[in-house]
């Protein structure tokens, strides 16, 4: 495998200040990458432009609310005046809260929607023009929860699951304009979201020990080479695929 898959290409990662956007920045620039890297987390951006930098490779942050059509506009054309190009769109962002599903506030809902879902979907319209232009990579982040049972967790679920549908229309409808469009599905990933993760109250453990993986839980670079993998050429024969990335838990 070559490891020098990413010289001279321009890749956006949204959720890029923490977490897998964090280690798919890192590890796309550690094979020549250059790097927009989008986030609200200023500290952690300034952070991670700084790592990046210090490794040779072209690095800019660009705070964005992928949820906000205007922003991700905005975000999309400086993206391309500050580097000339896109080559590779990683849609990493991603929020969860838990809940019993009878109690569930509608404002919640409607937010992971919003950034999960709707905020690929942005990315991914504003995007496309330049990918194509490039015969470039969409890689999008689902969750094991869009596969498995996933309790006190509806909203999550039904936009990770939404993501792997709107993975699939998209790599169809731009097949033959060869635009690769793929999903990888982590679980079981150690992430901000996973460490500040609690079962709400009166909710049994027990139902949701299936979707735990069969090993350790890893750390966000096992999720990262997998985003890394899909968005490069040696991913070129593959399109409207989902790459399970999950400790084996949905074996």
């Amino acid at each position: 495998m070559s490891m020098d898959r990413f010289n001279g290409k321009v890749a956006l990662i949204t959720g890029a200040a923490q977490g897998i956007g964090r280690a798919t920045a890192v590890r796309i620039a550690s094979e020549g990458g250059s790097i927009a890297a989008v986030d609200l987390n200023a500290d952690g951006l300034s952070s991670l432009v700084e790592e990046l930098c210090g490794m040779g490779v072209e690095a800019e942050a660009f705070s964005c609310d992928v949820g906000d059509p205007t922003q991700v506009e905005t975000t999309i054309a400086g993206v391309v005046e500050r580097f000339g190009k896109l080559d590779v769109l990683c849609n990493v962002a991603g929020i969860l809260r838990t809940s019993h599903s009878h109690e569930a506030d509608l404002d919640t809902w409607n937010k992971i929607i919003q950034v999960n879902l709707t905020g690929t979907f942005l990315m991914c319209r504003a995007a496309i023009p330049h990918l194509l232009a490039a015969k470039g990579s969409i890689v999008n982040t689902s969750s094991t929860a869009a596969l498995g049972s996933h309790p006190w967790m509806a909203a999550y679920a039904a936009s990770k699951g939404g993501v792997l549908a709107l993975t699939k229309s998209l790599a169809a409808e731009y097949v033959k304009q060869k635009l690769n469009v793929n999903a990888v599905v982590p679980g079981g990933i150690m992430t901000p979201i996973h460490g500040s993760f609690a079962l709400p109250d009166g909710a049994d453990f027990a139902l949701i020990a299936g979707a735990q993986p069969k090993v350790a839980m890893a750390g966000p670079e096992y999720a990262a080479s997998a985003i890394a993998f899909l968005a490069s050429s040696d991913a070129r024969y593959m399109n409207g695929t989902q790459l399970l990335v999950d400790g084996g838990a949905l074996n």
